[in-house]
């Protein structure tokens, strides 16, 4: 009997042994890394792909005809205002001038001839030594010669201009392009009458065409001035093929600002016109594309959130919390906005809040976290 019992407590002992070592021990908390959500200013933009268009674009025209002596530029360079570009043979119109200047000394010596002969009859007329007839002839003449005066001076001021005119100097200045006419050649209106452009390219202009759904909210900041413009431009620089690698790309910038919006939308794009001027330091010329982004406003105190902490569900977004029990929460939240590796969140957080952004790979909801490590927010 003694024996049997020795025999049960021990199979008992084992039994319970077994028992104990096959119950499941809670799993360790998961390690996680954490980030404060900061609210900071946000601007947001408007980009856009842009054309640059010359503040000024100018025609270099020859006002009087004639034979094209000299050349005074290189084709393609930067021309001053007042810059002397073309010579036209001046020998016509220097001889016009001479003869106009004759002209006009000839009238000034008739009109001091008839102004004598008025000043002397004037007092006989009075004890009636001529008549009142002879009297009128002697001033009617008097006024024709002042008449004429005035007329020969009128054509000596003419011959001058188109002396002047055989001198053609750049009216803008900016960057000359290439010569329609050779020296030698006829020129003139009539004839050859354009013989260059001119274009400006510094303050330059860049136009953009914005959907029409952004003309009020772009209307209604502008009359609070011009908004800030960013414009870029990327240059390949690859000495054949191109490629897409960035070692071979280089992107040049340039600031300005918007100026201007059309009146009208175009209704075949619902887009309309807007425009923007800048230092042009990059040396674009007009017609050429650009990439611009335009600041629309400032948000103040913008929740912001790593762009890594966002997770994706069908129909929506959340972010990874923890909970006052120490256990993962899925957060759902709306996004906005990027800002580099930031990530505008309308709703869902507030300032302060902790949100997850590395461990999260097979988290889920109730899990029990710890954290390991909380990273600092990028500047």
């Amino acid at each position: 009997m003694r024996r049997v019992v020795i025999l049960c407590s021990a199979l008992c002992t084992i039994s319970a042994c077994k028992e104990t070592a096959i119950a499941p021990s809670a799993p360790p908390p998961t390690k996680v890394t954490t980030e404060t959500v900061v609210a900071r200013a946000l601007p947001t933009y408007i980009s856009l792909p842009g054309t640059t268009t010359s503040v000024q674009e100018v025609n270099v025209q020859a006002r009087v005809e004639g034979w094209l002596m000299q050349r005074h530029f290189q084709e393609g360079q930067t021309v001053a205002e007042g810059e002397l570009l073309y010579e036209i043979d001046s020998a016509p119109y220097d001889a016009q001038l001479l003869q106009a200047e004759s002209a006009l000394t000839s009238a000034k010596v008739q009109k001091s001839y008839a102004q004598t002969e008025f000043e002397r009859n004037e007092p006989l007329v009075l004890t009636g030594a001529i008549s009142k007839q002879d009297f009128d002839k002697l001033e009617t003449q008097f006024e024709q010669a002042l008449a004429q005066v005035v007329q020969a001076e009128a054509g000596v001021t003419l011959a001058m201009l188109n002396v002047g005119y055989c001198s053609i100097h750049a009216p803008i200045s900016g960057k000359i392009g290439k010569s329609t006419v050779d020296v030698g050649s006829l020129v003139g209106p009539g004839q050859q009458a354009t013989l260059a452009n001119i274009v400006q390219v510094s303050p330059m202009y860049v136009e953009i065409h914005p959907p029409a759904n952004r003309l009020i909210l772009i209307q209604s900041l502008m009359e609070g001035g011009s908004l800030p413009m960013h414009i870029s431009i990327t240059e390949n620089d690859s000495e054949s093929q191109a490629s897409a690698s960035g070692s071979v790309l280089t992107k040049h910038t340039a600031t300005g600002s918007l100026v201007f919006v059309d009146n009208t939308i175009k209704s075949s794009t619902s887009t309309f016109l807007a425009r923007g001027e800048f230092v042009n330091d990059l040396g674009v010329l007009p017609g050429q594309y650009v990439d611009v982004r335009v600041q629309l406003q400032v948000i103040n105190k913008a929740i912001m959130v790593p762009r890594k902490a966002i997770m994706q569900q069908p129909g929506s977004y959340y972010v990874w919390t923890i909970s006052d029990e120490g256990t993962a929460v899925v957060t759902p939240v709306t996004i906005g906005s990027m800002q580099g590796d930031y990530q505008h969140i309308l709703t869902g957080l507030k300032e302060g809040a902790g949100v997850l952004v590395e461990g999260t790979t097979n988290l889920r909801s109730g899990t029990e976290v710890t954290i390991s490590e909380t990273s600092e927010e990028a500047e």
